[in-house]
């Protein structure tokens, strides 16, 4: 005869995602996991597009979602899984205190935000997640409040109407060459004009590009 207490399933067993594109921190952030004693299996990604094509991502309780991605960003990922109602609880991380990333992650669904050298605490904050709790560092906290004191300036930003045609490009996916082709331009000409906007932006990659657009809709 058996008895409920010999059955092997543990119902506190839980399953955690890892998309990270950087394969080192990937394999740190793996270890660390790996030693925790309620975490039955770790299933790692290192893009959006495979991650939300993945029958298998429906069984994860946790997902440590790195927001700088090559294509879909970190971002744009929570909000598709918070849009299809996936019942999975997301931590953000990221190497930049970026206030509208904080925002944005929230915004769209994340229940944590994490920067890269602040692992120290992974059982606590999976502990809090599997509690109904959210989590943030004391850095991002920080950020947090004294964004409530002092609300977010819509940057000014000058473009010439040739960049504001090549970034509307770049920002629907289209790569220098592709940019080139379609206005006649070398590609030289192109990249020159493609350093100008992330210097007027502020910014250093197509995911950075694409977020502060859409955050103060510069088009």
């Amino acid at each position: 005869m058996s008895h409920k207490s010999d059955l092997p399933e543990d119902k506190n067993q839980i399953k955690i995602g890892i998309l990270e594109n950087d394969e080192y921190f990937l394999g740190e952030l793996k270890d660390r996991i790996s030693e925790l004693k309620n975490v039955s299996e770790i299933l790692t990604w290192q893009t959006g597009e495979i991650l939300l094509r993945d029958p298998r991502l429906k069984s994860i309780d946790i997902l440590f979602l790195d927001i700088m991605l090559p294509g879909i960003n970190g971002i744009e990922v929570v909000k598709i899984l918070s849009e299809k109602n996936e019942n999975i609880k997301v931590i953000m991380l990221t190497n930049m205190n970026s206030d509208e990333m904080i925002f944005n992650s929230i915004k769209n669904g994340a229940l944590g935000y994490l920067l890269k050298s602040e692992l120290g605490q992974i059982q606590s904050i999976i502990d809090v997640l599997l509690e109904g709790g959210a989590y943030i560092t004391p850095t991002i906290a920080l950020r947090v409040f004294s964004s409530f004191r002092k609300p977010l300036d819509k940057p000014k930003v000058y473009l010439t109407d040739r960049e504001k045609q090549i970034l509307e490009l770049l920002v629907k996916g289209k790569t220098i060459p592709l940019v080139s082709k379609f206005l006649n331009l070398s590609e030289h000409t192109v990249q020159g004009y493609v350093k100008s906007i992330y210097r007027k932006l502020q910014v250093h990659n197509r995911s950075e590009l694409a977020m502060k657009v859409q955050e103060y809709s510069i088009l």
